[in-house]
């Protein structure tokens, strides 16, 4: 998701400014509340947020949930295969 300084301003009911500051690490988001709401319009995960842990963006479905589970069970050659089969089908 592409937002623009002005846009992810107006919906944290913030200014552009303050959201610079944030970019810059100048100052940071003042609440959890606030943490969340930014990861929230941004899409990204809290716990990237704050320690860059994890994925950047949260896992949206149960569908591709449950693909990831199943995946990470799979050994080194299996799960090479099946990307091969998923760069065919695409």
């Amino acid at each position: 998701m592409n937002l623009t300084r002005e846009q992810v301003a107006v919906a944290m009911h913030k200014s552009p400014h303050t959201i610079k500051s944030w970019e810059t690490s100048e100052r940071q988001p003042r609440s959890m509340q606030e943490i969340e709401r930014l990861c929230d319009i941004l899409n990204i995960n809290v716990s990237w947020y704050l320690a860059g842990k994890g994925p950047v963006h949260p896992i949206s479905s149960t569908t591709e949930q449950e693909l990831l589970k199943l995946f990470s069970r799979l050994t080194e050659t299996q799960q090479q295969a099946i990307l091969q089969m998923m760069r065919v089908m695409k």
